[in-house]
């Protein structure tokens, strides 16, 4: 049975077959793996559009720091994606919530982080329509900023969130864990206004049992948010929850149960869980922190005060003295409806030994997992040898209370090593994750957040981050060689948001701060929708009839100041941005570049596939 090919973007966008003639120009595409100037997806059944772009789209805006309401750029840094479906009544798709990670000062948004919504219809080709709205505070337009300022107080750093699974709601997270006033002040480029909060003062839900209580600016951030995406505004900030630097979560089915991840410190991040009393009332309920027991992958929860303020806003310290199990920088975290398990990202960071042995020294638990990723080593954890470059996607069963790996990253690669050499497949650093649904499959969504071009995260040669987006087949083994690439991002950007609407015929995504010299729109960040997954009737995987469709021609070093390589002796022409031939070899591994300008290039083999080169001298 033939089936659709994901994942080999190399051979996406092709010519044709030229035979040994190679025209003199062809229409430019930009296909290459791991280095390319725009975000790079599958070709037909599947279509994608840039929905939203920052500092590009206008985004309307309510009266801030005694600015009129109106119109202004939006923020950047791209990061969560929230869908909330909207009813029959309400006309169109629904609202999509789309985070901004940057920390700025900006008069009119509000100062710190933010979020943009708009609304979507799908249009008859199956894609979809940015819709014009009126709120109930008269703004008017298809981009909202929304109100954090005359609310809760402003936002720091708005990275992951949530997406309640049940109706829709969303959360929105504050990642910057600053330590005083003066941090999140930044020199008067963060938040100007340093003076206290005080809870509920000008939140109009409040907050019930802290109203009326004073904390610092700086203890009024890291905490989940809620906002109404529908009329662009905060509704309250989650205290709770508790204060930390919070990257993503997951209400459960139940309506009750919220499980969340941080993206803190090695050994150090904690993992919670809070359940409501009411359904949908998460003001009042209880708080638990994750405690693995020693020696296993079952663990208990631990409640902790969450009445007490103080608790609250310092979780950390009470998780460290509770001797709680610390992560290594939880990310998203996200609900399969098809098994009921959790699935988190756990991106990983370099060498790690010195930093568990602080968590330990702290209180600390180290779970079970890190303790085998040490031993698959040969070293202990504490071990200044210890390294996790790569990171991994763990899975939390809540009927044993179980954490595991469940897919680690990799496969390890001596940075050293040669270009041609580098794996069809790797994955680095899972940040963004999310679930897509379609026609009776499951498909885990796994995004890759670059921290770095050494330890063999991308290939030798590479000198800029490259983010690739992963899908993998949920009734497949877990394993890097059934993983299928989906998207790969422009050059310095990371992948992120991915987000699927519930119908499975959509996934929104992100690129996230692009190198600025990539061609526009892709050189700011951008929000992406690719349509079409309903189209693909049985499976989204690689046709094994036609082989390894990646023995193409590796190319190295790219970018390239002088002699650009083959893996082996090959005929192939040149291309300029504009698409026409400067260059042409015969049976050759070598191509010399050097007297041809600095800038994107496409190489084009014998058998019409291209890929993009940049030269810079």
């Amino acid at each position: 049975m033939k089936r659709l090919l994901l994942g080999m973007c190399a051979a996406l966008l092709t010519t044709g077959a030229m035979a040994q003639n190679f025209p003199p120009r062809i229409d430019p595409v930009s296909v290459v793996p791991y280095l390319t100037n725009k975000v790079v997806v599958p070709a037909s059944p599947l279509k994608s559009q840039v929905l939203f772009v920052g500092a590009v789209s206008d985004v309307q805006t309510t009266a801030t720091y005694g600015n009129a309401a109106g119109t202004t750029k939006a923020k950047q840094w791209h990061d969560f994606i929230g869908f909330t479906p909207a009813t029959d009544s309400e006309g169109g798709l629904g609202w999509v919530s789309v985070n901004h990670e940057m920390i700025q000062a900006n008069d009119n948004i509000g100062d710190g982080g933010g979020m943009t919504v708009f609304k979507v219809e799908r249009a008859a080709d199956g894609t979809l329509n940015v819709v014009d709205q009126t709120l109930a505070d008269g703004r008017q337009g298809k981009f909202f900023n929304v109100d954090f300022a005359n609310t809760v107080g402003e936002t720091g750093m708005n990275c992951g969130g949530i997406t309640s699974s049940v109706d829709g709601r969303i959360w929105t997270a504050e990642e910057w864990f600053q330590g005083s006033n003066a941090d999140i002040y930044a020199d008067g480029g963060g938040f100007r206004d340093t003076s206290d909060f005080v809870i509920g003062e000008t939140t109009p839900a409040g907050f019930p049992g802290f109203n009326g209580q004073k904390v610092s600016r700086v203890q009024n951030l890291n905490y989940m948010v809620e906002v109404d995406p529908r009329q662009a505004k905060a509704i309250r900030k989650q205290y709770n929850w508790g204060r930390q630097g919070f990257e993503g979560g997951v209400i459960m089915p139940d309506n009750k149960t919220v499980y969340l991840g941080e993206d803190g410190a090695t050994g150090q991040s904690l993992f919670t869980k809070f359940v409501a009393d009411v359904p949908g009332d998460f003001t009042k309920g209880k708080t638990y922190l994750y405690q693995q027991n020693e020696g296993q992958y079952t663990g208990t929860w631990v409640e902790v005060n969450n009445a007490d303020l103080e608790t609250m806003l310092n979780m950390n310290a009470t998780g460290a003295a509770l001797g709680v199990t610390g992560f290594n920088r939880l990310e998203w975290v996200a609900y399969n409806k098809t098994d009921g398990k959790v699935y988190m990202t756990e991106t990983g960071r370099d060498l790690v030994g010195k930093n568990v042995a602080a968590a330990i020294a702290k209180g600390y638990k180290i779970p079970q997992h890190f303790k085998d990723h040490a031993a698959r080593q040969g070293v202990e954890i504490t071990s200044e040898a210890f390294w996790d470059y790569y990171g991994r996607v763990l899975v939390y069963d809540p009927a044993d209370n179980s954490v595991r790996s469940y897919i680690e990253g990799g496969p390890f690669i001596d940075f050293k090593g040669d270009f041609a050499a580098y794996p069809d497949k790797h994955l680095s650093n899972p940040d963004g994750l999310g679930f897509l649904h379609v026609n009776g499959k499951t498909f885990m969504m796994i995004q890759e957040d670059l921290n770095g071009t050494s330890m063999g995260r991308v290939p030798q040669g590479i000198n800029a981050p490259a983010c690739e987006m992963w899908l993998l087949d949920m009734d497949a083994q877990p394993t890097i060689d059934n993983l299928i690439r989906l998207a790969i991002t422009p050059i310095g950007a990371e992948v992120t948001g991915a987000c699927a609407t519930p119908d499975g015929k959509t996934v929104f995504l992100n690129s996230q701060h692009p190198s600025t010299w990539n061609e526009p729109p892709y050189n700011n960040s951008l929000t992406v929708a690719i349509s079409g997954f309903d189209q693909i009737v049985t499976s989204i995987e690689e046709d094994e009839s036609e082989g390894d469709a990646r023995q193409e021609v590796r190319i190295f070093p790219n970018p390239v100041s002088r002699e650009l390589k083959f893996s082996k002796e090959i005929d192939a022409a040149l291309y300029d941005a504009q698409g026409n031939r400067v260059r042409v070899i015969r049976g050759s591994r070598y191509m010399d570049v050097r007297e041809l300008s600095s800038g994107s290039y496409y190489l084009m083999t014998t058998d019409g596939k291209t890929q993009n080169v940049v030269i810079q001298h």
